[in-house]
């Protein structure tokens, strides 16, 4: 059963998800392997970052819901976990977690590539990049 959310700063983090995927894995699981996106601090043309300002749809986490079930259908994948952090974030900070838990290091190394793209595309979920000279939605970049 996938788990996913939308969170604040602070009210989720690694080592919690990694616990409690330890604890609910199966006998079959062998791999577990997770994705950390963090805020660069460096914009695509050079510039500082100062701050990055995550938005959301009512529809982010039921898309979530859809990409973690639709990663725990392939061949060797036990457990998909998708939890994406909203508002202020300063360069350095935590932005998403994906952790895969999978019978395999091949099946779960392969998972989490393509559970990022589709979160990229599908998630209404959008960034505003706060640079030291402007701001703009990094969507319309």
């Amino acid at each position: 059963m996938p788990d996913v959310g939308i969170h604040r700063k602070g009210k989720v983090d690694l080592p919690k998800l990694i616990r409690k995927i330890m604890r609910d894995k199966t006998k079959v699981v062998g791999a577990i392997g997770c994705f950390i996106g963090v805020v660069r601090g460096v914009s695509k043309s050079g510039e500082r970052v100062r701050l990055l300002n995550y938005e959301y749809s009512d529809g982010a986490v039921k898309k979530l819901k859809r990409i973690a079930a639709d990663a725990e259908k392939a061949p060797g994948i036990e457990r998909v976990m998708i939890h994406h952090v909203v508002g202020s974030l300063r360069p350095g900070d935590e932005a998403i977690y994906v952790v895969v838990a999978g019978n395999r290091r091949r099946e779960v190394f392969a998972a989490l590539p393509k559970i990022m793209g589709r979160v990229k595309k599908e998630v209404p979920i959008w960034k505003k990049e706060i640079t030291q000279t402007k701001e703009y939605w990094a969507h319309e970049r």
